[in-house]
C-alpha cells in the first residue's frame, strides 16, 4: 500500500510532527510505502490567486476553477501543485495530520485543497461523491486539540468537534475518498511544567500506542457514512426517507 501523510503544523517538534513520524514508521514497518509533504516546511502558498497561472484562459476576470481546469489541460500547472496532484494518485492511503485551530483545521490546509484539488482534474460534474476521481483510496483526519475530550464532546463547552471536522471529511468525499473515522487528541497543550507536563507526556505517550496499534489493521477502520446520489432528487434534494447521517445534510423540519 502506498501512504501519503500531509503534515501540517509550524513547528518541526511539535506532537503533530512526532504522530506524523509515528504513523510514518507503523507503516513502513508494515512493509507499505510511505511519502510525507510537511506543508509548512515546503512554504505551500494556501493562497489561490491569478499570479499562480502564467497562461490565462480570461486575463481581465479571475475565475479559480476555468484556471484550474485551462491549466490542467494545457499541462501548465504550478510545479508544486503538480506534484502534490501526482502524489494523491500515487497513494491509497492520505492522512491529513493537523492541530485544531479556532475550531477548524490551520488556514493551511484549506488553502491547500483550494488549489490542489483542481477543477477539471480532480473532480468535474461527472466525477464527485463516490463516482470521486479519487474513489477506492481511503483518507483519516488525525488531529490534536488542546481542550480536554469533554469540552469537545457533543456537549462540551467549545462544541462537538468531530461534526465540525466535517466540511474537510465532505471535501475529501467529494472528490471521491473513501473517510475513515478521524482519530483525535485532547489535551494536547504547550506551556506546562513539572509534573503537569510529566502526566501530559505519558498520557500521549498512550495516544502514540494506541494510534499506531490502530494504523496496523486499517481495514478495520471505520468510515464515515455520506449520502449517495441516489439519495437525492432532480434538485438536488435529499428524497423523503433518504437515510440521514449529519446535520449538515439532513430533513427539513416540518414548517
Amino acid at each position: 500500500m502506498n501512504v501519503l501523510i500531509v503534515l501540517a503544523h509550524p513547528e518541526p517538534h511539535s506532537f503533530n510532527a512526532h504522530l506524523a513520524e509515528q504513523a510514518r514508521q507503523a507503516w513502513l514497518a508494515q512493509g507499505h510505502q510511505v511519502k510525507t509533504v510537511d506543508l509548512y516546511q515546503e512554504g505551500v502558498d494556501p493562497r489561490e490567486g491569478a499570479g499562480h497561472y502564467p497562461s490565462r484562459k480570461q486575463a481581465d476576470r479571475f475565475d479559480a476553477m476555468q484556471e484550474q481546469r485551462h491549466h490542467w489541460t494545457i499541462q501548465a500547472l504550478p510545479a508544486e501543485i503538480r506534484r502534490h496532484i501526482e502524489l494523491l494518485h500515487w497513494a491509497d492511503t492520505l492522512v491529513l495530520q493537523f492541530p485544531f485551530w479556532w475550531f477548524g483545521a490551520p488556514a493551511i490546509i484549506k488553502g491547500w485543497m483550494d488549489r490542489v484539488f483542481v477543477y477539471g482534474g480532480l473532480y468535474d460534474s461527472r466525477h464527485r461523491h463516490e463516482n470521486g476521481v479519487m474513489r477506492g483510496k481511503r483518507a483519516l483526519l488525525t488531529v490534536t486539540a488542546g481542550a480536554s475530550a469533554q469540552a469537545c464532546a457533543p456537549d462540551g463547552r467549545d462544541g462537538d468537534m468531530r461534526l465540525m471536522l466535517w466540511p474537510i471529511m465532505h471535501a475529501l468525499h467529494y472528490i471521491g475518498f473513501s473517510v475513515l473515522e478521524p482519530f483525535l487528541v485532547y489535551g494536547v497543550r504547550g506551556g506546562l511544567a513539572d509534573e503537569a507536563l510529566q502526566a501530559q507526556n505519558a498520557a500521549l505517550a498512550q495516544v502514540t500506542q494506541a494510534y499506531r496499534a490502530a494504523l496496523s489493521d486499517i481495514a478495520a477502520w471505520p468510515a464515515v457514512p455520506f449520502n449517495r446520489n441516489e439519495d437525492f432528487d432532480a434538485d438536488l434534494a435529499l428524497k423523503p426517507g433518504a437515510p440521514v447521517y449529519s446535520p449538515f445534510v439532513r430533513h427539513r423540519d416540518p414548517v
